[in-house]
């Protein structure tokens, strides 16, 4: 695995579990602070379904790499989250594109695992 694709991988699982942690909070949020859910006003549950669901496929694609890439797509998908929903105070719709990332993981996925 060369370098370049080092990096797209740990990029895009930091990216997901972003999106899964951004998902998880915003539930949580919007539940507790009463905030409208627009569609989702009667199944509150469904952001925080996909939430854990998106950083359990991190974590668990991670792992299939080795450790290193469990605990730097853990943090850097962290510091993303935290940035992304605390400091910058984004949309949170954007969180929605964890899925596509992690079609997108499972390409970058090297060949040696699949044998």
């Amino acid at each position: 695995m060369s370098a370049d694709q080092h990096i797209l991988t740990l990029s895009a699982l930091a990216l997901i579990f972003a999106c899964g942690t951004a998902l998880l909070s915003y539930r949580f949020y919007a539940v507790y602070g009463e905030w409208s859910l627009g569609e989702l006003r009667y199944k509150p549950h469904i952001p925080g379904i996909l939430g854990v669901a998106l950083i359990v496929f991190a974590i668990l694609f991670a792992s299939s790499l080795g450790w290193l890439h469990v605990v730097m797509s853990t943090v850097g998908g962290i510091v993303v989250s935290s940035l992304y929903v605390y400091v910058f105070r984004m949309r949170i719709e954007a969180a929605l594109l964890g899925p596509l990332f992690a079609v997108l993981a499972i390409f970058l996925m090297p060949t040696r695992i699949w044998a």
